[in-house]
């Protein structure tokens, strides 16, 4: 067996993590492909991972946090190679494992005693207005969020789904998110939580200076776009996953809908959404009723 290890090089322990974690799987007659930023890191021998689909990868570890998991989705999404998310960060809600409980939950992951967890992307398109051309393209697991930039004056928002206008108001942005991204950034929007299997393109306004301007869920064949301008001076920004992006100029839009490029997320057999849901986000408001209590 063969398996494939991503880490998060800015974490100073995930070095020792790993190595510790490649002895161990040595010790079980499992194999490890690193890829080149893992090799720098360790001082190993890598492998390109457009490569690891033909040495037979069966899954991919991945040592960091959401963020981490986030960025590792976005490069192994044509490899069609299940992602195991360790938890190395403070919320640690896409990813299944525990770094403390990785060595006694790793085997279960070996026998193939798992659940595939597929989730969707975003496709979104920078183009130009004069003639609809192509100026960039990402892919987002979680969100692509058109926001005022660092100035603390409010954007003017335009939203059209298909061919229907959905509004205008002035704010601080829009979220264009999936139901993955829906317990993001779209969550402290006031966006509403979607079961990670609807397959559904969620649009949530912030901080909009207006009373009708409200979150809506729309369905996986509807497209949105977006356009977005500023009176006085300064650019929005777009923003991927909160780690790509870039300004945009006056005479572009956003086009989002929902990919074809799906990502499969491993989860134990006894994974449940809402278990997730309660203990990660609803967790600490439980401990504050308890101590009223």
């Amino acid at each position: 067996m063969r398996l494939g290890l991503i880490g998060n090089r800015s974490k100073e322990e995930v070095a020792q993590i790993a190595r510790d974690l490649m002895s161990w799987l040595a010790e079980h007659g499992v194999d490890v492909l690193i890829d080149q930023q893992m090799g720098q890191v360790l001082g190993e021998r890598s492998v390109p991972m457009r490569m690891w689909p033909e040495m037979d990868v069966r899954f991919i570890v991945v040592l960091g946090g959401d963020g981490t998991l986030l960025r590792a989705a976005k490069r192994t999404v044509d490899l069609g190679i299940p992602l195991l998310g360790v938890n190395m960060g403070q919320l640690g809600f896409l990813t299944e494992v525990e770094v403390s409980d990785l060595y006694e939950d790793l085997p279960h992951f070996l026998q193939g005693r798992y659940r595939k967890d597929r989730r969707n992307h975003i496709v979104a398109t920078i183009a130009r207005e004069a003639d609809d051309s192509t100026v960039a393209e990402y892919l987002a697991l979680n969100d692509v969020v058109i926001g005022k930039g660092s100035f603390s004056r409010m954007i003017n928002v335009r939203t059209w789904v298909d061919d229907s206008s959905l509004g205008a108001y002035p704010a601080d942005g829009v979220i264009l998110s999936t139901a993955t991204g829906s317990t993001a950034y779209s969550l402290s929007a006031g966006g509403p939580v979607i079961h990670p299997k609807l397959e559904t393109l969620l649009v949530s306004p912030v901080c909009p200076h207006s009373f009708y301007a409200r979150p809506v869920v729309l369905s996986k064949d509807q497209v949105v776009r977006v356009k977005a301008t500023v009176r006085i001076r300064g650019t929005p920004i777009v923003t991927v996953d909160g780690n790509e992006g870039r300004r945009l100029e006056g005479n572009e839009y956003v086009r989002a809908r929902l990919s074809e490029a799906v990502v499969t997320l491993m989860r134990r057999p006894e994974w449940d959404f809402y278990e997730v849901l309660r203990k990660k986000l609803y967790q600490s408001e439980e401990r504050l009723w308890e101590d009223d209590l």
